[in-house]
């Protein structure tokens, strides 16, 4: 009877040690399986993720949109609606331009818009003529540009000008900010307060 009964703990043990150790080696598989599976899908999301931009594309791009910009306020028969629609229709915008000795700016489209009307409207209205020396495209995402450079107006005088530059959700690029004067409200890719 104990040889029975030792016969069938032995036997019973090494039934419990071949489930187990074959569960064991099922576990291992799935673990080492599925960690190889998920980084490389994340491997092919960082591939997708990782940006290319072409600058020398990207400042042609701005400098034309610059250039449209110009056309508008210096048509003509210039209106507020069509310089407008260089700018960017969502989030903060700003243009600021001394007037007269005072510094005028809006911050929301509908008060850019009225600056734009309000100049428009005078009767002596001048041409513009500006002139962008520099343009920079943000490194990191390709979003932000900032151009640099000077416009005249009135008797000739010559002032500063930065303009910053936000791509829309199409992927085009907008006005965001003039600043005619560099009043220091554009710094960087950012709006000051």
């Amino acid at each position: 009877m104990k040889v029975r009964l030792i016969f069938c703990l032995i036997s019973i043990l090494i039934a419990v040690t071949f489930v187990s150790s074959c569960g064991e080696s099922e576990d291992k598989t799935t673990k080492i399986t599925t960690p190889v599976v998920k980084s490389v899908d994340d491997e092919e999301i960082k591939v997708t993720e990782v940006l290319e931009i072409n600058f020398a594309a990207e400042e042609a791009a701005v400098r034309a949109l610059y250039k449209s910009h110009d056309a508008a306020v210096n048509d003509r028969k210039p209106e507020a609606n069509k310089v407008m629609e260089f700018w960017l229709d969502s989030g903060s915008v700003l243009m600021a331009h001394t007037f007269f000795g005072n510094l005028a700016a809006g911050r929301t489209r509908q008060k850019v818009r009225a600056l734009w009307t309000g100049i428009f409207k005078r009767k002596n209205r001048w041409q513009m003529e500006t002139k962008i020396e520099t343009v920079k495209i943000e490194k990191k995402r390709g979003q932000l540009a900032t151009a640099e450079g000077t416009f005249k107006y009135v008797a000739n005088k010559t002032l500063s000008i930065k303009v910053l530059y936000q791509k829309n959700k199409e992927g085009d690029w907008q006005v965001k900010a003039i600043d005619y004067g560099d009043n220091g409200l554009i710094k960087g890719f950012k709006l000051s307060g």
